[in-house]
């Protein structure tokens, strides 16, 4: 450095102000890349440790981090959609010019820009989640459905960030296909979502009609018996009439021949259903659960007219389709429905039903299942661990399934394309939901040799 110094004093050209600025420039560069180089490799190490915490203990946090990480990746696509116009041309505006379309940069020659920005981003950030769930989902076929499941929670929310990431310097192409996949096949999120709304449905009659009949134990009257049913009753009405102004509205906003076929099927099958439903024939139908059922059919009704090609049909609002997307995905990740009632649950409803005789044996069965639980265990203790490793793998293959689904839901809700396959897919949709609600109603009189209770 002194030697530096000398020669830029000497030197004609150079002012001493300069040769002073060289002199002290040069340990601070020294210095800058020495802090930058360590600054980098601690926060390397700090994000290792960071990816590699959130451990959960157990089936049901496992369920809820799917569940938040669902949340997360949504309100990401949402952000970076919003906002891609105004964070993105300036950054691919300074490429090169035989590089200035590069990955989501090629959006700058489309014809819409703006949309393209928008779309490409939602493509982007949801693809990244369902590749997580997928590769969760091999990891759990694969034997390593505990790891999967419980482990390195951080990690996976990290992951979607990553991945958006990179993918931004892929081809446009592959995630426009992706856009593609996802709102043609979200019709299967869309039949599979009808089996959480049939249960909440079930789940929510057997609820009120059972406060019916305790309130009847427990009051000399009728009074608090009477309240529960006119509230079946008239939350039973709204939802009918929630289904058939939404019908008519269909009817009169969409132009196409087949949408309106789709659409008098629909709220025509749905009300035979409700009758079905209230036969004495039917044990198992419930009026409220119909009227769920039918509300719900016309909202898939409402998503297929949206995809009609050539827009002939009304625009379905996204944030409902997210809205019930999200309670469905909440449910599922709470296990809410008739399958999780215990047995001193059914044995209270059977006595609300009976006046409180024949249920003795009921309670006697549960009692004796919580003596088995607390015996000393069998010799074939082993097997039975085996058994529950693999429910336990079933569990979660299923949630991760059902969340990469969801996420195809969101992406195609988010950035719709609308063309007659992903129409004939929604439409199949629609059908599917009602021949699922029917099999739930005439199923107990075709198998009979099972207990549907």
């Amino acid at each position: 450095l002194q030697a530096q110094f000398a020669r830029s004093v000497s030197h004609p050209l150079v002012s001493p102000s300069r040769a002073m600025g060289a002199v002290i420039s040069g340990p601070l560069t020294a210095l800058s890349t020495c802090v930058g180089a360590c600054v980098g490799g601690c926060i390397a190490k700090e994000c290792c440790a960071l990816a590699g915490s959130g451990n959960v203990s157990n089936a049901q946090a496992a369920r809820c981090v799917m569940l938040w990480l669902q949340v997360f990746t949504t309100i990401v696509a949402w952000l970076s959609s919003a906002t891609a116009s105004k964070w993105l041309p300036g950054p691919c505006s300074k490429l090169p010019s035989d590089i200035d379309n590069l990955g989501v940069c090629e959006c700058h020659s489309s014809a819409d820009p703006e949309t393209c920005w928008k779309n490409q981003m939602v493509y982007r950030t949801e693809a990244s989640v369902v590749l997580i769930f997928l590769a969760l989902l091999l990891m759990s076929l694969s034997g390593c459905a505990q790891g999967a499941a419980r482990a390195h929670s951080v990690a996976k929310f990290m992951l979607v960030l990553l991945i958006s990431i990179v993918a931004l310097f892929l081809p446009n192409s592959i995630f426009s296909a992706f856009g593609t996949i996802a709102t043609s096949t979200s019709a299967i999120f869309l039949a599979a979502q009808s089996i959480f709304v049939m249960d909440f449905g079930y789940s929510w009659s057997e609820c009120w009609f059972s406060n019916a009949l305790a309130a009847q134990q427990r009051e000399i009257g009728q009074t608090g018996k009477t309240a529960w049913i006119s509230a079946i009753l008239v939350s039973t009405a709204l939802l009918i009439v929630g289904a058939v102004i939404l019908c008519v509205y269909l009817y009169v906003n969409t132009s196409a021949a087949s949408g309106h076929a789709v659409n008098l099927s629909a709220i025509i099958i749905s009300v035979v259903l409700l009758v079905v439903s209230i036969l004495d024939w039917c044990e198992h139908g419930a009026i409220l659960c119909s009227a769920v059922v039918m509300l719900y059919t016309m909202w898939l009704v409402y998503e297929s007219m949206s995809v009609l090609p050539d827009g002939l049909g009304p625009q379905c609002p996204m944030w409902i389709g997210l809205a019930i997307c999200g309670f469905s995905l909440v449910a599922f990740a709470l296990g809410v429905g008739r399958s999780g009632a215990s047995p001193d649950q059914a044995a209270r409803l059977v006595d609300a039903e009976l006046g409180g005789a024949a249920t003795t044996e009921m309670r006697e069965g549960g009692a004796r299942e919580e003596e088995d639980a607390t015996a000393p265990a069998p010799a074939d203790s082993g097997r039975d661990a085996d058994a529950e490793d693999s429910r336990q793998t079933k569990g979660f293959s299923l949630q991760c399934a059902v969340h990469a689904a969801a996420a195809l839901y969101i992406a195609a809700s988010m950035a719709p394309q609308a063309d007659q396959f992903t129409f004939v897919s929604h439409v199949v949709a629609v059908f599917a939901a009602l021949f699922f609600y029917g099999w739930s109603l005439i199923a107990p009189k075709v198998l009979t040799s099972r207990n549907f209770n």
